[in-house]
């Protein structure tokens, strides 16, 4: 039986590699299909598609833009750490419920939103030569936070196994995400200027260059503000009260769209060349 099982290893063994050793196969072209991405319906939105389409194909192509959607699916899994505390712990408050919501229909809006301009680093001193509008590159950029907030909160509606309650704070938290902290993000890019190495998964959440006392400054109203709008509402009108509360500061936040539009804007043209000037340096 020994020399059976010798005599068939060989004999596979050889076969494998008489079938692989020429030397023409190892000299063939790899002919691959390339994939090209569509989004010709896009086009019905005018200039700012142009700007969608292609950060829809920067995460779709790189290693580094794809992994926000990893993190943005996990992070729809945040609120059961808050959710399904109901042993009167740290996190069983309604306050708390706010704060995960915030995370759970906006963990596209932390994770690609937070940086940028930083993701067209690569190429953003060709599209500033191009004069092109910053008002279409940011409405662009805000688009598609607003779409990816509406789909984590859909994705999000298994939480009404849990209650209507707790679905609610998500979907409170996706209004407020969309009205005040879509802005928020954009006005922090424009104090961030570390470039980002698309082709990388490393530091998935940024480097530690991209943080600084602008930058935190304005991140602390993303994620503090919400609670506490929710605990002012809540005195008044107590669990709904304070939902409505948020929900309203996000509506606000909407229709005052252009005129905090209008404020990022020139924020940006202000930092313009310092931005150009630092992906230079760090490039």
């Amino acid at each position: 039986i020994p020399w059976l099982i010798l005599s068939l290893l060989y004999r596979s063994t050889f076969t494998y590699f008489k079938r692989r050793m020429y030397l023409d196969a190892g000299l063939q072209v790899v002919k691959k299909d390339a994939q090209q991405i569509r989004l010709g319906w896009l086009n019905r939105f005018g200039r700012t598609a142009i700007f969608v389409k292609n950060d829809i194909k920067l995460i779709m192509r790189n290693k580094r833009s794809k992994m926000t959607l990893w993190i943005s699916m996990i992070s729809l899994f945040y609120g059961l750490l808050f959710f399904t505390d109901s042993s009167g712990g740290l996190f069983d408050y309604p306050f708390w419920k706010i704060f995960a919501g915030i995370f759970v229909s906006g963990g596209f809006l932390f994770t690609f939103g937070q940086y940028v301009p930083s993701w067209d680093s690569a190429y953003y001193p060709l599209m500033m030569s191009q004069n092109i509008a910053y008002r279409e590159y940011l409405n662009a950029k805000w688009s598609m936070i607003a779409i990816a907030t509406l789909v984590a909160t859909l994705l999000g509606s298994f939480y009404l196994f849990l209650g209507w309650d707790v679905y609610a704070a998500v979907i409170v938290c996706a209004i407020y995400n969309i009205g005040v902290n879509g802005h928020l993000v954009l006005l922090s890019g424009a104090y961030i200027k570390t470039p980002i190495d698309l082709t990388s998964t490393k530091k998935p959440f940024g480097d530690k260059q991209a943080f600084n006392s602008k930058t935190l400054l304005l991140t602390m109203p993303k994620l503090l503000l919400p609670p506490i709008l929710y605990l002012v509402g809540s005195l008044f009108g107590g669990e709904w009260g304070g939902y409505l509360t948020v929900a309203f500061t996000g509506i606000l936040g909407y229709f005052l769209k252009n005129k905090v539009f209008d404020l990022i804007e020139t924020l940006y043209k202000t930092e313009k060349y310092k931005t150009l000037k630092a992906y230079k340096q760090n490039t």
